[in-house]
């Protein structure tokens, strides 16, 4: 047999420097996908080093889950066409799974500073006391169809279908959803009426559907209660919430929103956390 003119090394040393072992390169040359460049006559494989980069392009491919037999049929044709067209389908699954990865780890991110957060208040066992706290950047809240109810039917439907919308759209940035309560209803003592539901989200107004509502929740100074336990059971949270910034002379804004530090993901019931604040000034 004639031997292979470029240098050429054996297959073990082949397999380390491509990262992979002589067992994967016996079997890609058995089923025609990645032969040696040249076998003497005692059998021996050798591999020239210009072959790493065809070999490290078959490993790519198959961990984006592309069948060997697949691979084999564009690497035997070598038609220049025919590979970009492979590696332009490739590049967009490779696209859609980087925005996947990344919606995943903004969950991951936002998931720990709830908790870290839940942390710091782990002493609150029923209400706390009202905190001033700074929102340092305004944020964006993906909204509900408009509520201003308290019909709990009608409540019910809104949600689930806020919930449908933001995950269709890939919305959720790991928040869980919460509520946004009319001051004014808040002040009759109505802790029934909601007017939105809302997401957070980490994604700009412009990457959002436009038949989607945002609400920007401005930065600056909130007061807040956090609630220990039952979400539900917030009547005194708002009261106590709402006389304080009236002891304070402070104005606020049109809601006070409603949201879970802890929920059913990371505790049991009677140890879920609960966000209550109102935008403040003097």
């Amino acid at each position: 047999m004639q031997k292979f003119n470029n240098p050429c090394i054996k297959t073990g040393d082949f397999a380390r420097l491509c990262g992979t072992n002589k067992r994967t390169l016996f079997h890609y040359d058995e089923i025609g996908l990645f032969s040696p460049a040249y076998t003497d006559e005692k059998g021996y494989r050798y591999y020239s080093e210009n072959q790493c980069d065809v070999f490290f392009t078959i490993t790519c491919l198959k961990e984006l889950g592309m069948p060997l037999k697949e691979i084999r049929e564009y690497i035997s044709h070598r038609d220049p066409a025919d590979i970009r067209r492979l590696l332009e389908e490739q590049q967009k699954k490779v696209a859609a799974e980087l925005e996947q990865l990344s919606r995943i780890q903004t969950v991951i991110d936002t998931k720990l500073s709830l908790l870290a957060r839940a942390e710091e208040l782990e002493d609150v066992t029923d209400l706390s006391e009202v905190f001033l706290e700074t929102c340092e950047e305004e944020e964006f809240l993906v909204l509900s169809d408009p509520l201003y109810s308290n019909d709990h039917d009608r409540i019910f439907s809104v949600l689930c279908s806020h919930i449908a919308s933001c995950s269709q759209a890939h919305l959720n940035s790991g928040h869980p959803y919460g509520a946004m309560m009319p001051v004014s209803s808040l002040r009759e003592g109505d802790c029934e009426t909601y007017a939105y539901f809302f997401t957070k989200t980490k994604l700009p107004p412009e990457k959002i559907p436009r038949h989607i509502d945002v609400h920007r929740k401005e930065a600056g100074t909130y007061a807040a209660v956090y609630l220990r336990g039952d979400y539900y059971a917030s009547e005194e949270a708002f009261r106590t919430l709402l006389e304080y910034v009236d002891r304070q002379g402070l104005l606020t804004g049109e809601f006070v929103y409603k949201e879970a530090v802890l929920d059913e993901l990371s505790a049991r019931e009677e140890d879920y956390l609960t966000r209550i604040s109102v935008r403040c000034r003097n």
